[in-house]
């Protein structure tokens, strides 16, 4: 793709109208009689394909199905109906068991339902059940097949070479019973040996049942029928690539060059630096102590070097496959912590910052500040952010900056309850669980708040043989130690995620393993004299790998403000799919509070395409007002097959209050219009004085429906929102207009107008020149002004 300069936002005037048009919507129920013999046909079909297919004799039967729902439905619900859950998959889907293979009651139930309310009910009976599936139907072979093996195309059992031997790790569906998984197990376990193949290691937990299996395709085709069978993929892969990394001396690299001579600057807040390693030497400017009480500047434990390469770099791993360390920014450092890897006992953290933001700001122009940091002492959940979190905002309001923070990091134990499967089992829900949300400062609502995802599933060699030995998460998803959201009033938080490492479970020491190198990050080794590069994992690392982005991104927009850089950062964002399927069959906002916006991408940040064209403004807005830009659509855009996308982020710095609830002073909001004239745009959204509601919109189908809806998004500072089209859209005309909207909270009035920025990204998945058909359009007059 070529790398194409963005393009102006333009914003439009209009004329007051004179009255407001009516707008339209409405929903309609699920009929009893139709949707429940619907489901009635699904359950027979699936209790007929148990009793007519044929298995192996040692397997007991089962009757296991896959339940897609519109809604959650209490698990209570699910086992006075006869079933017990035993998974959960994407887009709401269950995993249900019944020890009945005829369903009895859960078709009484079901009848019931079907025949309506009777006497002076108003709904069916079991409505808060049936009214919410949409399918029932059982598991298929291809449902189980795991995704490394779909990776190497193996998508249906037909795609397994006949009279091939495969190496497969086997997981059976755990009913809570280990007597009963255990049972199962053995009657898989010799089915496979009657046939020719080997089970080389099991392992059977209070929550997991594994086993690592050699066998012919055939064997597995027949596995893949098995209604106990949960999953069938290839073990997780050997690698040494990173033992090799590790092992990199300087002879094995390139020169050393210094960072240009107008490099931005980037400052690590931390556990300082060791500014003689060879790989910062050339890029190190000043670094002090703050107090200077804490005495040298020099990293006492690792933890600032390791972040300090990261924010310099960003992926040091790449660097190294490349042979090349080329700086482009310039590095600060200021210590804050002493020896004891805490803050200096006699002025206040809030001092600290300032100092060490304000000098490194007012001295050498720093505009990004990296402070992986927080107190685990100090989860999120509700009611006001500390202190630490309010003047890392303040600062970024008042000097222009961003302060990159990590989301933290949280060491999950089981409940006493629970069995330490759970790090396996309970993955990911116990990071939606109240004693892992993120931690101060990462709740304050200018700051950049950084989560983690996993950058590898690989296990060390040696590790190769113990089925025991699992990764927690896979590449893609959040890591198993990162911290979710939301914010103070609802915010998304973290914004954005990076790669930051994962774990492994061994099931035979019962812990978790989190020192494997194969699943950490790769950073910059403080003694570097033994080594260059070591390992580590933590949000930590991801936080300095945004905060580079940032750095490098200001350096292409020199003259951006801080709120342009952080929309941008977010525009370029998305959610690994791997997290999408994972996270979003959990709640409606688990993808926004364990990856806000996603994972951000500096050349998408950076520069538009052929077919994605970003547009951006900067604006002041008045309190209690709105601005109105044009959004062009060409014809590219809709007479093109193909999903295509209108995303827009919007950036505010709004006044903090550490002593109120209301935490922000002004609120900003935007709404996508289509098929409506300026005039119409400009009726919906006009307020007369301030005595009217402060709720303001336009019905459907002419406000774009956006993802996500306002409610989750518009409790932050940085907003994000994409309307997604996959068939040809009715004509709307070919502008569509943006609003965004500043509404007074508690500021004064002399804190008015409010600093924003706002980047729209108009993308298609087919390869059109959405792009220089918007530029043209760009450079004809603003054809919808009018006199105010």
């Amino acid at each position: 793709m070529p790398d194409l300069p963005h393009l102006p936002l333009r914003r439009v005037e209009y004329e007051e109208p004179r009255k407001k048009r009516a707008g339209f919507g409405g929903s309609t129920p699920r009929d009893f009689r139709t949707h429940g013999g619907v489901l009635r046909s699904q359950v027979a079909d699936a209790v007929q394909q148990v009793t007519r297919q044929p298995r192996p004799t040692a397997i007991d039967p089962a009757l296991i199905l896959r339940v897609r729902l519109s809604a959650n439905i209490d698990e209570d619900m699910w086992r006075s109906a006869g079933l017990t859950l035993i998974g959960k998959e994407e887009d709401r889907v269950l995993v249900l068991f019944s020890s009945d293979t005829e369903l009895t009651e859960f078709s009484r139930r079901l009848e019931a339902y079907q025949s309506g309310p009777s006497g002076t009910q108003k709904n069916a009976p079991y409505a808060g059940l049936f009214a919410n599936i949409d399918e029932v139907r059982r598991i298929q072979p291809e449902d189980r097949i795991g995704r490394l093996l779909k990776l190497e195309r193996i998508e249906h059992p037909d795609d397994f070479v006949d009279g091939t031997t495969y190496t497969v790790d086997l997981e059976l569906w755990h009913t809570g019973d280990i007597q009963n998984c255990r049972r199962r197990l053995d009657q898989v376990s010799a089915f496979i040996s009657n046939d020719g193949g080997r089970v080389t290691d099991t392992y059977v937990g209070p929550s997991l049942v594994l086993a690592r299996v050699k066998t012919q395709s055939a064997t597995i085709k027949t596995l893949l029928t098995l209604d106990w069978v949960a999953s069938i993929d290839l073990p997780p892969r050997v690698s040494i690539r990173v033992s090799q990394q590790l092992n990199t001396g300087l002879q094995d690299l390139g020169p050393i060059l210094s960072p240009p001579g107008d490099a931005q600057g980037i400052c690590v807040l931390d556990s300082g630096v060791t500014a003689g390693h060879p790989l910062l030497a050339s890029a190190m400017g000043e670094a002090t102590a703050v107090p200077p009480r804490l005495g040298t500047a020099a990293d006492v434990n690792g933890h600032g070097t390791r972040v300090a390469g990261l924010a310099l770099y960003g992926d040091i791993q790449q660097c190294i496959e490349s042979r090349t360390f080329i700086p482009q920014l310039r590095l600060f450092s200021a210590r804050v912590l002493n020896e004891n890897n805490e803050f200096d006992d006699e002025d206040l953290i809030t001092t600290q910052m300032r100092r060490a933001i304000e000098y490194f700001k007012n001295t050498y122009n720093c505009r990004v500040f990296n402070a992986s940091l927080g107190d685990k002492r100090m989860p999120f959940n509700g009611g006001r952010v500390s202190p630490w979190a309010s003047i890392l905002d303040h600062l970024a309001r008042e000097l222009d900056v961003i302060i990159v923070v990590s989301a933290g990091n949280y060491d999950h134990e089981p409940s006493p309850d629970a069995t330490p499967d759970d790090h396996v089992q309970g993955y990911p829900r116990y990071l939606l669980e109240p004693p892992a949300k993120i931690i101060e400062p990462a709740t304050g609502c200018i700051v950049l708040t950084v989560g983690s995802l996993c950058n590898s599933a690989n296990l060390p060699l040696g590790a190769q043989n113990n089925v025991a030995l699992q990764p927690v998460a896979q590449p893609g998803q959040p890591s198993p130690f990162t911290r979710s959201g939301p914010g103070i009033g609802r915010a998304v938080k973290p914004e954005l995620c990076e790669f930051g490492g994962n774990c492994a479970y061994d099931g035979d020491l019962r812990r978790l393993r989190p020192e494997l190198a194969e699943l950490s990050i790769v950073s910059l080794n403080r003694e570097y004299l033994a080594r260059l590069f070591c390992t580590g994992v933590g949000t930590s690392y991801a936080c300095a790998k945004v905060a580079h982005s940032a750095a490098r991104l200001w350096s292409q927009f020199p003259a951006a403000s801080a709120n342009l850089i952080r929309a941008l950062l977010a525009a370029s964002a998305e959610v690994p799919q791997e997290s999408w399927e994972l996270l979003r069959s959990i709640s409606d906002n688990a993808v926004l509070q364990l990856c806000g916006y996603g994972l951000p991408s500096l050349p998408r940040a950076m520069f538009s395409d052929s077919n994605r064209a970003i547009l951006y403004a900067e604006n002041e807005l008045p309190f209690d007002r709105f601005h109105i830009y044009e959004v062009p659509i060409v014809e590219e855009f809709y007479a093109v097959d193909g999903e295509r996308q209108i995303a827009v982020t919007l950036a505010f710095d709004p006044p903090v209050r550490h002593s109120r609830l209301d935490y922000l002073g002004t609120r900003m909001s935007f709404r996508l219009i289509r098929g409506k004239t300026v005039e119409e745009v400009a009726a919906a959204f006009k307020q007369q004085d301030s005595t009217q509601p402060k709720v303001l919109g336009i019905s459907t189908p002419y406000d774009c429906p956006m993802s996500p809806r306002p409610t989750p998004r518009e409790g932050g500072t940085l907003q994000k929102a994409t309307f997604t089209m996959k068939r040809n859209p009715r004509n709307y005309g070919d502008t569509y207009f943006l609003v965004v909207r500043c509404q007074q909270e508690w500021a004064p009035h002399e804190s008015s107008p409010q600093r924003y920025a706002v980047v729209v990204t108009i993308q298609h998945r087919a390869e059109v020149n959405l792009y220089a058909r918007i530029q043209a359009r760009l450079q004809q007059p603003v054809r919808l002004r009018a006199t105010v």
